[in-house]
C-alpha cells in the first residue's frame, strides 16, 4: 500500500499545484480577509507576465534583424516576384483602364489631387529643363551657320560678312527665350494635359504591353523596391508599431479563463506530464521506504 499511497499523494499533489497556476481567478475574502494564495499564480501576475511576453517578443522574438531576415530572404522575394507576375497575366486581358484602377485604390477627390499634383511637377520639372537648354541660343546658331553658308555662295554675303548677322542672331535668340519664358509653361502644361488622359485611358492589358516593348522587367523592379522599402521603412515601422506595447495590452485586456486556455493550448501536455511525474515520484519513493522496512 505504501507505493500505491505515495503515488496518489504525488499526483494529487502535483494536480492541485498545476490547478493552482490558474486557479481561482480571481481574489476571494472571507469575513474581508483575503485567503491565501487567491488569484492564481498566473492571475496574480498577469500585468507582470504580460510585460515579460511584450518584451521577450520585440527584444528577442520578432527583432529587427529577424524580420529583416525573413522579409528580405531569397524566399519572399520570389514570392514577391510571383506574385507580380500573376497579376500582370491576370491584368493583361483585362478591360479596365489605368484609370479604373485609381479610382479603386484612391477616392476621387484624392485620385484628382494625386493628378494635379503630378501633371503640375511633370510640367515644372520640363519647363525649367526647356530654359535651361537655352533653346534661343540653339536656334539662332543653327540659323546664323545656315545664313552664312547660303551668303558665302553670293558676292553680296562676300562684302557683308558675318559680323553683321550677329545682332539678327542676338534678336532671334531673345525673342524665342521671351516667348519660351512667357508661354512654354501653359504651352508644356497643355501637352502633360493630353499625354496624362491618354495614359490614363489606356487598358491594363495596354498599359502592361507598353511597358514590355520597352524592356521594362516590372517584377525584378517591384521586387528591388519591396527591398528598398524595407531597408529603409521597417525601422521606422516597428518604432511606429511599439509590438511590446501591443503584446502587454492585449494580454491584459483578456479575461482571466482566456490567459488559462492560450497556455492550456500550449502547454496542457507538458502540464500533463508534471501530474503524471509526481504519481511516479510518489510511486518511487514508496518503493524506497518499503525497501528500506524490509532490510
Amino acid at each position: 500500500m505504501v507505493p500505491i499511497v505515495g503515488a496518489i499523494i504525488g499526483y494529487a499533489t502535483n494536480w492541485i499545484a498545476v490547478k493552482m497556476l490558474f486557479r481561482p481567478h480571481y481574489e476571494i475574502r472571507v469575513f474581508g480577509f483575503k485567503l491565501p494564495f487567491t488569484p492564481g499564480v498566473i492571475p496574480k501576475g498577469q500585468k507582470r507576465m504580460a510585460k515579460a511576453v511584450g518584451r521577450a517578443v520585440e527584444d528577442q522574438l520578432l527583432t529587427m534583424d529577424v524580420l529583416k531576415a525573413v522579409l528580405l530572404s531569397d524566399d519572399m522575394k520570389d514570392k514577391v516576384r510571383d506574385s507580380v507576375k500573376q497579376w500582370m497575366e491576370k491584368e493583361e486581358a483585362s478591360e479596365k483602364t489605368l484609370k479604373d484602377l485609381a479610382d479603386g485604390l484612391l477616392s476621387q477627390e484624392k485620385e484628382e489631387e494625386v493628378v494635379r499634383s503630378l501633371k503640375n511637377h511633370v510640367t515644372e520639372v520640363l519647363y525649367f529643363k526647356l530654359v535651361g537648354m537655352n533653346v534661343g541660343n540653339l536656334v539662332a546658331e543653327k540659323v546664323l551657320e545656315a545664313a552664312k553658308e547660303k551668303l558665302a555662295e553670293s558676292m553680296l554675303g562676300m562684302m557683308i560678312g558675318g559680323s553683321m548677322l550677329d545682332p539678327i542672331a542676338e534678336m532671334i535668340e531673345n525673342r524665342i527665350n521671351e516667348y519660351i519664358a512667357d508661354f512654354g509653361e501653359e504651352y508644356i502644361a497643355g501637352i502633360v494635359d493630353d499625354e496624362t488622359d491618354h495614359i490614363l485611358g489606356r487598358t491594363m492589358g495596354q498599359g502592361l504591353e507598353l511597358v514590355r516593348q520597352h524592356d521594362v522587367d516590372l517584377p525584378e523592379i517591384l521586387v528591388s523596391l519591396y527591398g528598398d522599402v524595407i531597408e529603409k521603412e521597417l525601422p521606422k515601422a516597428l518604432s511606429l508599431l511599439n509590438l511590446s506595447a501591443i503584446v502587454e495590452d492585449r494580454i491584459n485586456a483578456m479575461e482571466v479563463a482566456e490567459v488559462e486556455d492560450l497556455l492550456l493550448s500550449i502547454m496542457k501536455k507538458e502540464l500533463g506530464a508534471i501530474v503524471n511525474l509526481g504519481a511516479l515520484i510518489g510511486l518511487v519513493l514508496g518503493l524506497v521506504n518499503v525497501a528500506i522496512l524490509l532490510i
